[in-house]
């Protein structure tokens, strides 16, 4: 065999076989890869924690589990992953620990990690017993704000003597001029066509049907009669 061929299969075949066994690392001589597969569970309700951060180390690498709690990331046997979550206490996990401990022979590993959730403690509420909801709202309204704080501020904006002071000071707008014309006009559209209906007295309307019919026969009559 020619050894330039020779060399070119060597090449070929060199990344499958180092493909899943050791890789460099910086210790002192090459580590092994781990495939590393775990669920993240609540030690409280020991449901699955989605969204959990996964970092290796101190570096940047890591991932994020999903919905269902589960992550899967490349390890090695000097790693540390750290867990963090909102509302749970932050927790590790030692790879050559779990290695020595469950002598770990294959490339795959599967871990479940438990994290503690984290209590905050609130500072006492003093509820102060009323007997109606009356009394409660007129407690509000009286309550005494500080000053220079917010609701302060919008409190004294609010005031009914200037509220009306700024609006008399705004210009007029001709849109709204024009909008209160319409509405002018279609208000007396309304009052002049749809006019209430009074209720009809039955004897009124008996004499003016007779007076109608009274006065057509004399219309006709008389056009009958040109001399009359």
């Amino acid at each position: 065999m020619n050894v330039r061929k020779f060399s070119f299969l060597v090449l070929i075949f060199l990344p499958f076989l180092a493909k899943g066994q050791i890789t460099p690392g910086p210790g002192p001589g090459p580590q092994q890869i781990y495939q590393l597969s775990g669920m993240i569970i609540s030690e409280t309700s020991e449901s699955a924690i989605p969204y959990v951060t996964v970092r290796v180390n101190n570096t940047r690498r890591g991932v994020v589990s999903n919905s269902e709690g589960f992550y899967s990331i490349p390890v090695t046997e000097n790693d540390t992953l750290y867990f963090n979550h909102v509302g749970f206490h932050p927790a590790s996990f030692v790879i050559r620990d779990y290695i020595r401990t469950y002598s770990v022979s294959s490339q795959y590993i599967y871990a479940v990690n438990y994290m503690r959730e984290d209590t905050l403690t609130l500072n006492p509420v003093v509820i102060f017993p009323y007997n109606t909801p009356e009394e409660i709202k007129t407690a509000v309204v009286n309550m005494d704000i500080l000053e220079n704080t917010p609701e302060s501020f919008a409190r004294a904006n609010l005031d009914p003597s200037v509220m009306d002071a700024i609006i008399k000071t705004l210009p007029v707008d001709g849109d709204e001029r024009l909008m209160v014309g319409r509405q002018m006009y279609y208000d007396y559209y309304q009052n002049k066509n749809l006019l209430p209906t009074a209720g009809l007295n039955p004897l009124a309307a008996m004499r003016l049907l007779q007076y109608v019919v009274e006065k057509s026969k004399k219309r006709k009559n008389k056009d009958l009669n040109y001399w009359e």
